[in-house]
């Protein structure tokens, strides 16, 4: 008996995705009170064209979006989700400073200072 091949459908993304590294949950965890939220936006400015702002929130907006696989990170907008969909939020330890970096998808340039990304 010959079976059918069936495809599977890869099913559309509602909302985009970020890796959130495990330190950088952890230390979230660790920041954010129940009910508070990061929101991952971006501004116009830097020396790539946008700023990356990572903001600590008590509401989703209406503009801001899910990011899927975690319950405390959000987008700012959709600006933001289409420019940073696929890269991957880490946390940077040093002896004397600790704080998240974004690091855009591979097919987004970032500047030399790691703050921004280069729009367009």
């Amino acid at each position: 008996m010959v079976l059918p091949l069936v495809r599977k459908r890869k099913r559309p993304r509602e909302n985009g995705w970020m890796k959130i590294t495990e330190p950088a949950q952890a230390h979230l965890d660790g920041l954010l009170k129940h009910g508070e939220l990061l929101e991952i936006g971006l501004v116009g400015g830097g020396c790539g064209g946008a700023t990356v702002v990572l903001s600590k929130v008590d509401l989703m907006s209406s503009d801001a979006l899910s990011i899927g696989g975690t319950a405390n990170v959000i987008f700012a907008d959709q600006t933001s989700q289409t420019y940073l969909t696929g890269g991957k939020l880490t946390l940077d330890e040093t002896a004397f400073n600790t704080g998240f970096v974004v690091e855009p998808p591979q097919h987004i340039s970032s500047c030399g200072c790691g703050a921004s990304i280069k729009i367009g």
